[in-house]
């Protein structure tokens, strides 16, 4: 090993560790750099070199007379010792580095050619699973469809029957026509008055002002006449030319609670026999709720009962 006689300007750079280190540390290369520098910048400063223009250093200018042998003994020694003492272990530690990352390399390649078999594998499994499912999906749907056509066969050869169509067609007509319809309750029968008349005024205080198609009173025919004293309040059905005019007057039928001489007159929807058994039941329902429950607000919307907190 050499002794360096080193100045402080190149080994206050170097750490003395560096020669037993086994393993790559890029802090040593700087260390190296920065010494290799400093004797480099001093040779130039020697031979009359300018600084950093290292490739320019020659035998001719180390002959100069400015250059002594003491000068180039102690440049050499310098030069020696970082190259074997620090810059030869730094090297082998750099190529056993190098090594390892090609190790690393070849078996990282090695882990991911696993890795893609694998899958490879994994998506091999998937499709011949997803096959099986497709398949049972397949047989399944086209057994239930059978099954489905055989009964949609039947049903459909029942339904289509004459009565059924007339009946079916009867009902609809029923309904289309009473979508159009009111029914009035407590109004009573005024002998002087056109009962269009009486239907106009009351459905004025809606502010509504309908194109009344035909209106009369349900049940039996009025006995204003053989008992004048007696009075009359059977209903009253109307009907109006659109389905419009009827929700919206049935929306608004709430404001007739507030206006004097009609606080006593409902205004409902013309119903079917099965409609007003449910709408009984409804209401039956209804008077128990505000009954057990009167701290809440009961109402009744689409054919259903609602409650909220008042």
């Amino acid at each position: 090993m050499l002794e360096p006689s080193l100045n402080n300007t190149y080994r206050d750079v170097l750490d003395d560790d560096m020669r037993d280190d086994e393993k790559f540390n890029p802090v040593y290369v700087e260390q190296i750099f920065e010494a290799k520098t400093r004797i480099f910048d001093e040779m130039c400063k020697a031979t009359g070199t300018p600084d950093t223009e290292y490739n320019e250093l020659s035998s001719a200018k180390f002959n100069a007379r400015s250059v002594t042998k003491k000068m180039l003994a102690e440049w050499l020694e310098a030069v020696c010792c970082i190259f074997d003492e620090y810059a030869t272990p730094v090297l082998a530690n750099s190529i056993k580095l190098a090594a390892d990352l090609d190790t690393m390399k070849d078996e990282k390649i090695i882990d991911q050619k696993k890795i893609i078999d694998l899958q490879e594998k994994i998506i091999e499994k998937k499709e011949a699973e997803l096959q099986s499912v497709k398949t049972v999906v397949q047989t399944t749907v086209q057994s239930e469809i059978k099954s489905y056509s055989s009964v949609l066969k039947s049903t459909c050869n029942k339904a289509l029957a004459p009565r059924r169509m007339q009946a079916a067609l009867k009902t609809a007509t029923e309904e289309d026509g009473r979508s159009k319809n009111l029914i009035i309750y407590g109004l009573e029968e005024k002998k002087e008055d056109k009962l269009e008349d009486e239907i106009l005024e009351v459905l004025s205080h809606l502010d509504e002002k309908p194109r009344i198609v035909s209106c009369s009173r349900l049940g039996k025919e009025s006995t204003a006449e053989k008992e004048p004293t007696k009075r009359n309040f059977q209903p009253i059905r109307v009907s109006l030319s659109g389905t419009d005019h009827v929700r919206q007057i049935l929306n608004k039928t709430r404001k007739l609670r507030t206006v004097e001489g009609y606080t006593r007159v409902y205004i409902c929807p013309d119903r079917s026999p099965d409609q007003r058994v449910s709408h009984k039941k409804l209401v039956e329902e209804l008077k128990q709720k505000r009954i057990s429950e009167p701290s809440k607000r009961h109402y009744i919307r689409n054919n259903s009962i609602f409650s909220s907190d008042t």
